[in-house]
């Protein structure tokens, strides 16, 4: 169910969105409150589950992770399958794995640093006990990529 949030939580969410290590006294000269009813609004926001957390968002080129694709992946898993599935979506070049519907099971997102890391990560995907048929789209371009998933406009 959806949180209610007014425009001063959304302006705050605007804001931390673009930068999560804004300080509350910031915020609060931003969007027009005092430092602590900033800071209660931001505890709200985390307790009711809108803020799951702030991080660091890291340049993948400058990790060596210049390969992002997306693996459509379909087939049934067993008990034994689910748990490498589970251990390979913990590596850190999966990024994203969603259940889809249509024809296609699963779609991941992944960032490697070469085909070949490509390829052994899709290896994996194909070879028991998960046994999935896979078809991979290679990303030439990333045109837009939204850090966390979503914004909410311009909080000016």
């Amino acid at each position: 169910m959806a949180v209610e949030l007014d425009d001063y939580d959304l302006n705050i969410l605007g804001l931390l969105l673009r930068d999560g290590r804004t300080p509350a006294s910031q915020l609060a000269d931003r969007v027009g409150l005092s430092r602590p009813a900033v800071a209660e609004r931001i505890e709200k926001l985390e307790r009711n589950g809108v803020i799951r957390g702030t991080t660091v968002v890291v340049e993948p080129s400058a990790i060596g992770r210049e390969i992002t694709a997306f693996v459509s992946a379909r087939g049934d898993l067993t008990p034994k399958g689910w748990k490498a599935f589970e251990e390979l979506m913990r590596s850190d070049e999966v990024l994203e794995v969603h259940t889809v519907a249509g024809d296609d099971c699963f779609l991941v997102k992944v960032r490697t640093g070469s085909i070949s890391s490509l390829n052994t990560l899709v290896a994996k995907l194909t070879a028991p006990p998960l046994s999935l048929s896979t078809r991979t789209t290679i990303v030439m371009q990333t045109h837009c990529e939204k850090i966390g998933g979503i914004t909410l406009g311009d909080p000016s």
